[in-house]
């Protein structure tokens, strides 16, 4: 009996440890299952925040991109409202240079025109005078002075048509007061017209169809 009870001692006692054990076990086993919803809520919290701090960064890169792209837009207008500035004033100092040179290349033109057309006028009464000396040696007379006139007078009108200097026609011609100048006046005749010139008293010279020297004349009232 003794054996027996004991046995039954044993038994309770083992019943006891297991029944403790199994609550140990059911506590740990709830204390991990709280530990490990505490580290999901702790990782979902970290991964939350993290995605919260990445999508901040991400916005505040895109406004520096779009402050940047603005930046750069209103540097690029800048810089082509100067280039445009710029080729501006480039065509002006061509402009300006090529009125200068126009302007120079007419005023040496007028230059040489002045001192050719002052040394033309000195010659003309030269011309005039030759003509009046050919004019008073008879016509049938073939003299040596006569010959010699004749070529002096010749080259020298030559060189009067080189250098563009041309007498004017006359006679008969409406006067004109812009080639013209009346010394002498007489009546018109029957059939003839006031204000013509017949008689030419001094020959009147052209230079490149401009007035060198107007014409004297008589012309009829």
């Amino acid at each position: 009996m003794a054996g027996k009870s004991k046995s039954n001692s044993e038994t309770v006692y083992e019943n006891e440890a297991a029944q403790a054990n199994s609550n140990e076990a059911s506590t740990n086993s709830t204390n991990t299952g709280e530990q490990s919803g505490t580290a999901g809520a702790g990782a979902e919290n970290g991964s939350a925040q993290f995605q919260g701090s990445d999508s901040e960064a991400f916005e505040l890169e895109v406004e520096d991109a779009r402050a940047g792209g603005g930046a750069g837009q209103e540097q690029n207008s800048a810089g082509d409202a100067q280039l445009e500035t710029l080729q501006q004033q480039l065509l002006r100092v061509h402009a300006d240079f090529d009125n200068f040179r126009r302007r120079t290349r007419q005023e040496k033109e007028d230059l040489q025109l002045f001192a050719t057309k002052k040394l033309l006028a000195d010659l003309l009464p030269v011309v005039d005078n030759f003509e009046r000396a050919l004019a008073t040696l008879p016509q049938e007379e073939q003299s040596n002075l006569k010959t010699g006139l004749e070529m002096v007078y010749r080259q020298l009108t030559g060189v009067f048509e080189k250098y563009g200097v041309v007498p004017m026609e006359s006679l008969n011609q409406k006067f004109d007061p812009n080639l013209h100048e009346a010394v002498m006046q007489e009546p018109a005749q029957d059939g003839q017209e006031p204000g013509i010139v017949v008689q030419e008293l001094q020959k009147g010279y052209q230079l490149h169809g401009k007035v060198l020297r107007p014409a004297m004349v008589k012309v009829t009232t």
